[in-house]
């Protein structure tokens, strides 16, 4: 698990006009990466495809969402992808010339709809008034009317040369302005300044308030009917020109266009599908090419000569949400070492030590059962919150209280000076794996012998040093150190120069160590500021003078103590990981592995 895996080399032979689907079998299974062998290759050239594509666009953008209606159908190319394309935009254009006027009036009725459910709010509510439309309408054609909604607190300041009716609904204001027709459009804008709704009143509605309405609610039923005929005639009018299985073709085409862009043709009626998978024992990729019932052939070869194949992190599904961190700087490379199985200690010690409570801890696992299934990083606050658990036992801590349950170790705020100097030694271990890991990667690119010559010298230099300040008799081991670290300069570079040079590099690695070693206080400090805001809040509560509003401050600190603590924690522990742990080994030289997306979901036959 400590080395990440290299993707193999894959290369398919299938039939031209069934290579979209052999590809879109392969895509489905999230571990294919295509590249093209000879960059010369002019299989499937898109270049001559982008216009009729963008053309595609153009109209799916005006009419998609009458083509979802219809099936879009999973099928293997007919002619070549130019001939499709192009019979797909002349049957699309003659399909038009008869869907327009249809899709024309559907239109007006979606909009009319709408306007006429405002206007049977107002009507609704004055339906028991003497207001006679008959009489408004004879009004023309000097005067005009209009109806109008506006929030309840807006203030339209209508002049006073009209006339307006109002009623109060819920959150709104309902007008039925009448004035001069000339001037209502200087109105009608000010309306809409204010956020307000214009609805002209049709001019079919006469009557008393009560008949308008009951000729609203009947011409509302008869829109309502006539847009499921229209939509109907447009679902039969798609089927009649077929445009399922064609929109399904170029949907192939247009998803191939974006994502692979060429095939490499093995002669007339054959191409090459190539590239990498991650699927190193093919299994995958045959029940894909027999799923998709393809004349396909799948082999794995070398892969061509200066190909460079991207590597994949091979851990177990428990530990996959710990390699976040690794891919926060790439990718590790064939010869880096992977720290995921690691980090799956380190991080939740780390993040443990600085949030130790118990209750505390107990939320954090909560929250992230609660969101794992949504948001996959949040397992690793059940870790986190977990590891909170285990310190909130040995410091004694439940709710930001220490006088609930013992502490299996110490109340950090007693001993200040054992809680900082823990995470200390843990930095000098962590940093010293870091090494070793360096040296594996030194083994895997054949370099062990330079660094058995220099880096183990400073690894030997390093923790004797460490020794000597915590008063260990380890002087004889710091200077053998040096020694070797110097005496490994002179093999390596063969000259007494390069040996001098090595003092500096010496000095400024030492240096970094160092400082990467006290950063890890932080921990300790952070542990330490967590009980002391947990001591704050409870003498705030017992201040509080009354039970109810202890508790409530008990409760509200917590929370904010969970959220802000939380965040701060979570922050310094990537950041010791990524900059202090990782600067010893890793450098994310890795290709990233990038599998091919899924084609659009389609349909073959009844079955989605």
């Amino acid at each position: 698990m400590l080395r990440p895996a290299s993707t193999r080399w894959f290369e398919v032979l299938c039939p031209r006009n069934e290579s979209l689907r052999t590809l879109a079998g392969l895509a489905r299974t999230g571990a294919v990466e295509v590249e093209v062998r000879s960059p010369l290759s002019e299989g499937f050239p898109v270049a001559e495809l982008a216009a009729g594509l963008a053309r595609y666009h153009d109209l799916a953008s005006r009419y998609g969402r009458y083509w979802e209606r219809g099936r879009r159908r999973s099928m293997p190319l007919s002619e070549g992808p130019f001939a499709v394309l192009a019979r797909a935009l002349e049957r699309i254009d003659a399909w038009r010339r008869e869907a327009d006027p249809l899709i024309d009036a559907l239109q007006s009725c979606e909009e009319e709809l709408p306007r006429l459910e405002w206007l049977s709010r107002i009507l609704e509510a004055i339906q028991d008034s003497p207001l006679d439309f008959d009489r408004v309408t004879d009004c023309g054609p000097l005067f005009g009317t209009f109806c109008a909604i506006l929030p309840r607190e807006a203030d339209p300041r209508l002049p006073d040369w009209t006339i307006a009716r109002t009623v109060l609904r819920e959150n709104e204001r309902c007008f039925l302005i009448l004035g001069p027709a000339e001037r209502l459009d200087a109105v009608k804008h000010r309306i809409k300044s204010v956020k307000g709704r214009v609805i002209e009143r049709p001019g079919w509605l006469r009557g008393n308030a009560r008949e308008a309405l009951s000729r609203l609610v009947a011409h509302r039923a008869f829109l309502a009917k006539r847009l499921v005929h229209l939509q109907a005639e447009l679902d039969t009018l798609l089927d009649d020109y077929g445009l399922g299985d064609l929109l399904g073709e170029v949907a192939w085409l247009d998803w191939f266009a974006a994502h692979v862009g060429r095939l490499e043709p093995a002669s007339e009626h054959l191409v090459w599908i190539t590239g990498w998978t991650e699927d190193l024992g093919g299994e995958r990729l045959l029940e894909a090419l027999h799923r998709a019932e393809t004349r396909a052939l799948l082999r794995f070869t070398p892969p061509p000569r200066g190909t460079r194949p991207p590597q994949v992190l091979d851990n177990p599904k428990w530990l996959r949400s710990f390699e976040v961190f690794a891919r926060a700087l790439g990718v590790p490379g064939g010869d880096e070492a992977d720290p995921t199985p690691l980090l799956a200690l380190v991080v939740p010690l780390l993040f443990g030590y600085m949030f130790g409570d118990v209750g505390q801890g107990l939320m954090l696992v909560a929250l992230g059962l609660w969101l794992r299934g949504r948001f996959e990083p949040a397992r690793l606050l059940v870790v986190g919150g977990a590891s909170a658990v285990a310190f909130g036992l040995l410091f004694g801590s439940l709710f930001a209280r220490e006088d609930l349950i013992p502490a299996l170790w110490l109340h950090p705020l007693e001993a200040p000076l054992a809680v900082l100097l823990v995470p200390l030694a843990f930095a000098v271990l962590l940093l010293s794996l870091g090494q070793l890991l360096a040296g594996l990667s030194a083994l895997w690119r054949g370099e062990l012998r330079t660094w058995l010559l220099l880096d183990a010298g400073f690894l030997v230099l390093y923790l004797a040093s460490i020794g000597l300040v915590a008063g260990l008799p380890l002087g004889g081991v710091a200077l053998a150190g040096l020694a070797w670290y110097l005496a490994g300069s002179f093999v390596v570079h063969r000259r007494l120069l390069g040996a001098l040079a090595a003092l500096g590099h010496l000095l400024e690695g030492g240096l970094q160590i160092l400082v990467n070693t006290l950063s890890f206080a932080r921990v300790g400090a952070f542990a330490l500021a967590h009980a002391a805001l947990s001591s704050a809040l409870v003498s705030v509560a017992e201040a509080a003078g009354s039970p109810l509003g202890g508790l409530l401050i008990m409760v509200v600190g917590n929370l904010l103590i969970v959220a802000l603590e939380g965040l701060v924690v979570s922050v310094q522990t990537t950041r010791l990981v990524l900059l202090e742990f990782f600067n010893r080994f890793l450098r994310g030289t890795g290709r990233v592995f990038r599998p091919l997306p899924a084609p659009p979901p389609l349909v073959t036959g009844e079955v989605i």
